[in-house]
């Protein structure tokens, strides 16, 4: 059945009229709730609404989401609202006794640039638009490809790589920003608009919550892609804003008895109000839909502490206003009417400020647009929630959590109509055209970057020494309404992250999935874990390594990605893998998604995450990288699947965590004797060396000729100065050579250590390190170092009897040339030209004893080299047969790459 709108709009208007509140600025907030237009247990109309069962229903029922749907389509061609983004104008300070004070922002929505950020339709060769072809915007995984972190791939040649880029272009990044009509006018709507309004955060993720409770937000600081200041003091300067996002600010609710105050009466007739002749704020964009008459929204004012602020307003940064699409019949004819279900105020897990505080040794978060890069990595990526608005449902008993459960159930998130559209998005990810029927705009609340360390309202902390918000910003600052504030507009509200491992456990041929078995004297609550141990990956079909400056990427990936995930899930005991697919970036056309097919889709599960790196130079180079990319995805996978995991490791597919000494039949059965034993043990780190190709398992270069590496061939055999990995032995057995001898050094391989971690404990994690963990809030004026947590909470992995760590970095042909020449020679000195071939002992058998003499390789010369890498016994007798027996049972990905 069709909703119908019309009674529930009258009688919410003729309560209006009656208290005489509707359209004006100084209506009686008490009295509305208390004439019960409105529910909230701290007496405010924002998250607490009550509304007819009628509009829930719709909310869930499929049949009225497909009339919506084909409305929409009609409309714009695409099934669900189109993200999008309005820009505001920088912010205006006043100087007033030498302190910069932030002036109102009484800009009105005329004044911002609305820009659509349509995603990509795989439908045809020449880009058109195909209505018969059309994907929702959610997969089963989210909506993150959707959003436009980077410049797109055709302008590659112009924003070339950042090494050794001398010019930043930053004048026409900017213009393409800001939606500017150029020479490159095709471009509108596919460029990140965050050069041109820094204070939209860079979001790279967004899901709800598993218990449909809040919608949370990876977010990366994109002032740290380039901190050159010698070539990126306009980005340094531009982008300073990032920075204010990750600083909390007290807010409140405006109430009632404020609108009789005259500072506060003077700053409303100052902000921009809607009226009837400029209340659609949407035209243009959307100028289709009805405006939702029915809903009044609260004014917000900063305050001026932390005590004066609302309780859920303390520490916030954004407004999260919630909503959804009903067909509306009330003007005669069937249209779409945009229907607000409430606002909140977003939270932090920890806040940024706060965990940057009590870094030993760290700077404040900006010191100055001259700062250039720091080593503050903790400051990299950071998360925000926005906390679900609580309805009550006329006729059904709740405490508020309707819309939550609705969420959580993924009632929210319907099917395609079936017969007209492909199941397909760009990168071949199968979604069913889940298509949302809620949506979220993120309105970022904006005040100037605060420079001292100290923050604001930090523990321990009685008086920033360098902010006063009395100063910065007055007694009256009152924040624009939502329709003039720049913000992301049309966020789609997927299904959370546990909706989408329940459909791959439906979708599965196994049956052998059970619940990890409870682990006697862990005294943690495992009541939601559906897995024991999971690892998140983050890798693409071909790659650049950093500083890269050919045009030739590795792409060993695929075999790779396959022998890595064979031997997790099979033989180390990981329940649970996530690939976060990265190939969309990359110049190929290929993604990974032929690999981990051939894995059931309870053991692994592909993500695809088409955001890009945004710098990939080397640490040591003047502007150094940021992996951007790389660092969003694995706080993502933490965040999505973190929750329903007891432990969680981030790896690269060339990594194998490799159990020792006699007793542990596989990883898991070590980390179960942890978990059963040391209660205080949250992180446990494993040292890391860079292993070496055993030569004697290598073949020579056959490839192309390069400088590096000339190819002879005579009587159809090659003869090159470079050598190869065999394809037809594991990366396993061709790089189980490792440099040292364990334990590895603890003077310098810590640097580059890999961790299994508790994720509940861990609340930001960074590649090598654990850099915010629950201690923020446990403990919050206990000081943290800097890339380590304290004992006993974190612990070096013994080598020797527990697990190390098998680093199999590709060493390509061109590294090997002239290894005869470079590789040391027993009694022979050579030159400081570095070996990157493993010459084995046979002497030395890491996990065991032996006695036989060296052998080297002694052909071409009278002398023998010397022996330089040590192989693992275990790792040669055992692990090494089970993955090739698996891998042969086990079809390979097509086109899979066999020269390595």
């Amino acid at each position: 059945m069709m909703f119908n709108k019309r009674e529930d709009i009258l009688a919410v208007k003729l309560e209006q009229f009656l208290l005489g509140t509707h359209g004006s600025e100084s209506y009686n907030l008490e009295d509305n709730v208390a004439n019960h237009a409105w529910n909230n247990a701290r007496d405010l109309p924002v998250s607490y609404r009550k509304t007819n069962s009628s509009l829930l229903d719709q909310i869930r029922n499929p049949i009225i989401a497909k009339q919506i749907q084909s409305t929409l389509i009609s409309e714009t061609g695409y099934p669900n609202l189109i993200l999008g983004a309005y820009l505001e104008p920088p912010l205006s300070l006043e100087e007033i006794d030498g302190e910069s004070f932030l002036e109102l922002r009484a800009q009105s929505p005329q004044k911002l640039t609305s820009i659509q950020y349509p995603y990509q339709h795989m439908n045809t060769t020449d880009g058109s638009i195909d209505n018969q072809k059309v994907a929702g915007a959610c997969s089963r995984k989210g909506a993150q490809w959707t959003f436009p972190t980077l410049h797109p791939k055709s302008l590659d040649n112009y924003f070339e790589s950042n090494v050794f880029k001398r010019h930043n272009n930053f004048d026409k990044r900017w213009e393409l920003a800001a939606g500017i009509k150029s020479s490159d006018n095709s471009l509108r709507g596919k460029y990140c608009p965050i050069d041109a309004d820094p204070y939209l955060p860079w979001i790279h993720d967004v899901f709800p919550s598993n218990d449909g409770s809040h919608v949370e937000f990876i977010i990366s600081n994109k002032r740290r892609c380039n901190t050159d200041p010698k070539a990126f003091q306009s980005d340094l300067t531009n982008l300073i804003p990032q920075v204010a996002l990750m600083q909390p600010i007290p807010v409140k609710i405006l109430s009632a008895t404020s609108y009789s105050q005259a500072a506060v009466s003077d700053a409303l007739k100052k902000l921009w109000t809607p009226d009837s002749r400029n209340k659609s704020a949407e035209a243009g964009s959307e100028a289709f839909f009805l405006d939702d008459d029915a809903y009044n929204p609260p004014r917000y004012i900063l305050a001026t502490s932390i005590d004066d602020a609302d309780e859920d307003a303390k520490f916030t940064r954004f407004i999260c206003r919630f909503h959804t699409t009903i067909i509306d019949e009330s003007s005669g004819e069937p249209g779409l009417r945009k229907i607000v279900l409430g606002e909140t105020l977003s939270s932090y897990p920890y806040n940024p400020e706060h965990a940057n505080y009590m870094k030993r040794g760290s700077k404040p978060m900006l010191t100055s647009s001259e700062q250039g890069h720091d080593e503050q990595i903790w400051n990299s990526v950071y998360t925000v929630r926005c906390p679900v608005p609580q309805l009550s449902n006329d006729g059904e008993a709740s405490n508020g959590d309707v819309l939550s459960r609705i969420i959580a159930s993924g009632e929210s998130v319907n099917d395609g109509i079936p017969s007209q559209y492909l199941d397909l998005i760009p990168n071949g990810e199968s979604v069913n055209d889940f298509i949302p029927s809620l949506y979220l705009d993120m309105i970022p609340i904006r005040t100037p970057v605060r420079k001292s360390r100290d923050g604001f309202g930090l523990p321990g902390v009685k008086k920033s020494a360098g902010f006063d918000p009395k100063l910065a910003w007055g007694d009256a600052h009152i924040l624009p309404r939502v329709e003039a504030s720049g913000r992301w507009t049309n966020i789609p509200i997927c299904l959370p992250p546990k909706m989408d491992e329940d459909l791959a456990v439906d979708a599965s041929e196994h049956k052998e999935i059970s619940e990890p078995k409870q682990i006697s004297g862990d005294s943690h609550d495992n009541k939601n874990k559906t897995h024991f141990l999971v690892a998140c990956v983050w890798a693409s079909h071909s790659f650049s390594t950093r500083g890269q400056t050919s045009d030739k990427d590795d792409s060993s990936t695929s075999a790779r990605l396959r022998e890595f995930l064979a031997y997790h899930t099979q033989f180390a005991g990981f329940d649970h893998v996530y690939v976060y697919d990265n190939s969309d970036t990359s110049t190929s056309n290929l993604t990974l998604a032929a690999v981990t097919d051939l894995f059931p889709p309870h053991h692994v599960t592909r993500v695809p995450w088409p955001h890009r790196v945004c710098n990939n130079n080397r640490p040591t180079h003047s502007n150094p990288g940021e992996r951007s990319s790389q660092y969003a995805a694995e706080n993502s996978c933490r965040a999505r699947y973190g929750p329903t995991t007891t432990w969680m490791a981030s790896l690269d597919v060339d990594e194998y965590l490799i159990p020792t000494g006699k007793e542990w039949k596989n990883l898991r059965e070590w980390l179960e004797d942890v978990t059963r034993n040391e209660d205080s043990t949250k992180i446990l780190s494993f040292y890391q060396t860079r292993s070496l190709p055993n030569v004697n398992l290598m073949v020579p270069y056959d490839g192309s000729p390069t400088m590096s590496c000339a190819v002879e061939i005579s009587e159809g055999v090659s003869d090159s100065m470079c050598l190869m990995k065999n394809p037809e032995i594991t990366f396993m057995e061709t790089y189980n050579c490792e440099p040292t001898t364990h334990p590895k050094p603890k003077s310098w391989a810590w640097r580059a250590k890999k961790q299994i971690y508790r994720p509940d404990f861990v609340m930001n994690h960074f590649v090598h390190y654990s850099v915010v963990t629950r201690r923020i809030l446990d403990e919050p004026m206990e000081g943290s170092p800097r890339f380590a947590e304290r004992s006993p909470f974190e612990r070096r992995v013994d080598e020797l009897n527990e697990g190390f760590l098998l680093h199999t970095k590709t060493t390509g042909p061109e590294m090997t040339s002239k290894w005869r020449e470079k590789c040391p020679r027993k009694s022979i000195t050579v030159g400081k030209n570095p070996c990157k071939v493993g010459i084995p002992s046979e002497e030395i058998i890491l996990g065991e004893k032996t006695n036989s003499l060296a052998k080297g390789d002694d052909e071409g010369s009278s002398k023998a080299f010397q022996s330089n890498c040590y192989r693992h016994g275990r790792v040669m007798k055992e692990w090494v047969p089970k993955l090739e027996a698996a891998l042969q049972l086990m079809s390979k990905p097509m086109g899979e790459q066999q020269r390595l």
